[in-house]
């Protein structure tokens, strides 16, 4: 499974009817590993972050992206796919049914309503979700760095109600920013998420309103944005077309491929998804094998995939 450098075969795998097929061909571990689910799955740059992490601690795992589809969990739990299974991250759309299935989950998890980290212990899956504190932790840097300063911004602005939204706008409600707004062309969006504050008493902590039809006025107040978007959608049509006195930022969950090749508002602080990547990772990393994260490494490792225009 290692190659000539240590690292791992990039293939994916797949969950066949007779057990996990790699490259077309039958594979079985031959010891603990770990895996990032979903479908599709190729595209996942947390196989490059999360072995090189393995091998800065000298961990004797691997870590592989897995084509899981939400109907072959239960299977993957309960049957042999799952032997050796130590951990595991979910990608979208499979952070709610992994969910339902985990025997306990952290009150981040339960929070969220939504899993994007396993803990496997004696078959039981043990729920995580880092989304949120990733988000927190690269806008109060991203914030600070543009010259927001050390607090909250007064003002924080999601754009979409999906599940990407829902932790971005946890992270708002954990930062203790004062004034969140949620904006969201579809309105059975809108009432999910509505629903979902409801359930934690926080319905009136949050404004949720609609896209607006044109780009709104520059900021009077500092501001955070984050774009939690599909990939196709362009945001820059919702934002102020350039910066007012006080500090604005952009914090665009999306990252390469999948994010549209347009710039930040004129005077805008800005950051894309890769650094909320990193901090997820690190954060699914922690929750697995405990300190230290090689955060080194990882960030190695992702630069060097960027660099070679992986």
């Amino acid at each position: 499974m290692r190659d000539e450098e240590g690292g791992v075969m990039n293939e994916v795998l797949s969950l066949g009817g007779d057990g996990w097929l790699l490259g077309g061909h039958p594979w079985q571990p031959d010891g603990p590993w770990f895996a990032v689910l979903g479908d599709p799955i190729a595209h996942s740059l947390s196989p490059l972050i999360q072995n090189a992490a393995l091998r800065e601690r000298e961990l004797d795992a691997v870590y592989l992206p897995a084509r899981v589809q939400a109907g072959q969990l239960r299977r993957l739990k309960e049957g042999p796919a799952g032997r050796l299974l130590a951990g595991f991250n979910v990608t979208a759309p499979l952070k709610e049914a992994v969910s339902a299935l985990c025997d306990g989950r952290t009150d981040q998890a339960r929070d969220l309503g939504a899993v994007n980290t396993v803990r496997v212990q004696d078959g039981r899956w043990l729920g995580h979700n880092t989304d949120s504190g990733g988000i927190l932790t690269v806008l109060s840097q991203a914030y600070s760095q543009a010259g927001g300063g050390q607090g909250p911004a007064p003002r924080g602005v999601v754009l979409g109600a999906g599940g990407s939204a829902r932790a971005a706008v946890d992270a708002l409600l954990r930062w203790e920013v004062p004034r969140i707004e949620v904006w969201n062309r579809s309105r059975q969006g809108r009432e999910r998420l509505r629903q979902w504050l409801q359930g934690r008493g926080l319905a009136d902590r949050v404004r949720i309103g609609g896209l607006p039809s044109e780009n709104p006025p520059a900021d009077t107040q500092s501001s955070v944005y984050v774009c939690c978007l599909a990939g196709e959608v362009l945001c820059r049509g919702y934002l102020p077309d350039a910066a007012g006195a006080e500090t604005s930022l952009l914090l665009d969950l999306r990252y390469g491929d999948q994010r549209p090749a347009e710039e930040a508002p004129l005077g805008f602080g800005f950051s894309d998804g890769l650094p909320v990547l990193m901090m997820q990772g690190g954060l699914s990393f922690a929750w697995w094998h405990g300190p230290p994260v090689p955060w080194q490494a990882m960030r190695g490792a992702l630069d060097g995939a960027l660099d070679n225009d992986l």
